[in-house]
């Protein structure tokens, strides 16, 4: 957290009084903030983050992050700079993420239909939160702002295994006229000799904005660009590179909005309204796409193959426009919202409303989503309803339906549901339930494999599980998981998250808050599933995977050194077919926040 340090001045004689007062400091002040996009959160939800507690989630990627959730399984062929998806209920389709209220559609196509969460950055950001409804899973971020005139930088270092060396840097400032300037980027860069799938990235993020009372106008830039090295898959059973493997990538993910708004989503009582114009560009500078001939016979993991894949390069760029209208207001504890999203791409536009409901009043709360026509072209709407009539009982539940308007590209219509109840005994909360979905087709995310194919599959069930509460003074515990009733395409039978950890202040030995401590240790248990592909179907893995690991940061007044282990007793592990995860994997460094 940062630590704002307020300017003085010394006491100073009558005579050089002028002078001192031309040379003393303009004293901080707090602007009106600029605008942020609507982020609905569930009701009683743990699955939020911001500030502190977002930088010190131990997520160095999207997709670590909201790979944690029950029903969320993520996999990536690597370390930080591999592909990397994250599947809802086995669909790795059915994860949105908008980026201050821009959907962030899947454009490359070298990914397919899915997005590679490698590629949207989780460093600029001051806020994550995750909707969880139960046919798809929607994740908001809102990008990081600044509302003091006193500048504000920040610095962020971070090393370790793999050869990984990160540098982050951030300066924002508010000007006496409302005015704002941000600014910020990281570079990273990892080598993986063994399995490859490394590579360098380097990241920029700026916004430049005014506010007033209600009103505000800004925009922003964001670029990703990558070079990544291909990933050799299956580098045990083979000296060959496999044609199943991940091919090298170098190019780049951009969006840039302008933003008008009026009024805040969060303010109760108060209407709102946002227009925002936006631009996505996705660009392959050098992409590996596989062409072959039947020239030569050698053999594979999978068995004697005539087909002889060679590279060739090809370049290519993508880019989408999105235009947001939306509004809403709340009162008397109704909520209510409207957004119109129209897309104009390869000469052709399309509009998406969607409208949102909710009522929150005491032990009750009510939540309504529809949409017509989104990216993917279906219908959905998401029921939601939550009661807690004692402080000792919660219950809550979701319904979704998807009906895609062409059942042919996108799978039949189907619904899903979700069941939880969770009581609260002594500090400890157990909780349990069921979520199911109906048949569907699923996306399949290419960029790991050329060969998985998008595939259907039958009705699925789970159960949810989870207990968390305090053991003895500040340590804690949290685990949390979800048993289906079977494996399936891109779904474990079994995915089991936990947490030992202590998080204090001692605020009676530093009644200042300028010291905190946080230590956990995590454990990951997952079964093997199944990745579908032109040849059949494919496991992850002989067995289950189970991995510990550890993270520990203290931070002292603006000052933040971490250290994290991941994989700590070294095991062999794939998160998805082939693609070997990094042995005994440390990283550690230093965040620091300025004031100045």
């Amino acid at each position: 957290m940062a630590a704002l340090v307020l300017l003085g001045s010394a006491s100073l004689g009558a005579q050089d009084s002028t002078a001192a007062a031309a040379k003393k400091p303009a004293p901080d002040t707090i602007k009106a903030p600029l605008a942020r996009a609507e982020m609905p959160v569930e009701s009683g939800t743990r699955w939020h983050w911001e500030g502190e507690s977002l930088r010190s989630a131990g997520a160095t990627t999207l997709a670590d992050l909201i790979g944690r959730i029950p029903g969320a399984t993520g996999f990536r062929a690597n370390w930080i700079p591999a592909a990397q998806f994250v599947a809802w209920n086995g669909d790795a389709g059915r994860v949105r993420v908008f980026f201050d209220g821009v959907e962030l559609d899947a454009i490359n196509r070298r990914d397919g239909e899915v997005l590679d969460l490698a590629l949207i950055p989780l460093w600029q950001l001051e806020a994550v939160s995750v909707e969880r409804g139960p046919g798809e899973l929607r994740v908001h971020l809102r990008s990081w702002r600044v509302d003091h005139v006193m500048p504000m930088t920040r610095t962020d270092i971070t090393s370790g295994s793999e050869n990984t060396n990160l540098y982050r840097g951030f300066f924002g400032r508010r000007l006496q006229n409302g005015a704002a300037i941000q600014l910020g980027a990281q570079q990273y860069s990892t080598t993986s000799p063994r399995t490859g799938g490394d590579g360098t990235s380097l990241q920029a993020f700026g916004r430049l904005g005014w506010a007033w009372k209600r009103w505000s106008v800004d925009g922003v830039w964001n670029r990703t660009s990558a070079d990544r090295a291909a990933t050799i898959s299956f580098p045990l059973a083979t000296t060959l590179t496999n044609e199943h493997g991940s091919p090298a990538f170098k190019g780049a993910l951009a969006s840039a909005y302008a933003r008008v708004a009026w009024g805040d989503p969060d303010a109760v009582g108060q209407p709102w309204m946002q227009f925002i114009a936006a631009t996505q560009l996705a660009s392959n500078d050098a992409d590996t796409v596989r062409t072959w001939t039947d020239s030569t016979t050698r053999k594979t993991p999978r068995g004697t193959d005539t087909t002889v894949y060679i590279p060739r390069v090809e370049t290519f760029a993508a880019s989408r426009s999105q235009y947001v209208l939306a509004g809403g207001a709340s009162r008397w504890g109704v909520t209510a919202s409207a957004t119109a999203r129209l897309r104009a791409m390869q000469g052709r536009t399309e509009i998406s409303p969607s409208v949102r409901l909710g009522y929150d009043w005491r032990f009750v709360s009510l939540g309504a989503f529809a949409e017509s026509r989104g990216a993917d072209s279906t219908r959905r709407i998401d029921l939601s309803a939550r009661a807690a009539p004692w402080r000792w009982l919660d219950v809550s539940g979701g319904f979704s339906s998807f009906d895609p308007r062409s059942a042919a590209s996108r799978g039949p219509a189907f619904t899903a549901s979700r069941l939880e109840v969770s009581t609260t005994w002594f500090g400890v909360t157990l909780s349990g339930g069921m979520m199911s979905r109906g048949v569907t087709t699923l996306a399949a995310p290419v960029a790991l494999d050329s060969s998985l194919v998008r595939v259907g599959t039958g009705e699925a069930k789970g159960v949810l599980f989870g207990a968390r509460g305090p053991l003895y003074k500040s340590i804690r515990f949290d685990v949390s998981g979800i048993s289906w009733d079977g494996s399936g395409a891109y779904r474990p039978q079994m995915d089991v998250h936990g947490m030992l950890y202590v998080s204090t202040s001692w605020l009676s030995r530093f009644p200042r808050d300028n010291f905190h401590v946080f230590a956990s240790g995590t454990y990951d248990h997952r079964t093997p599933m199944f990745f579908p592909t032109t040849e059949g179907q494919v496991g992850n893995s002989t067995g289950p995977t189970d991995i510990i690991g550890a993270r520990l940061e203290i931070r002292i007044e603006s000052g933040t050194v971490f250290f994290q282990a991941e994989n700590t007793v070294g095991k062999l592990y794939e998160t998805a077919p082939g693609y070997l995860m990094p042995r005994r994997l440390q990283y550690y460094g230093l965040r620091w926040n300025f004031w100045n």
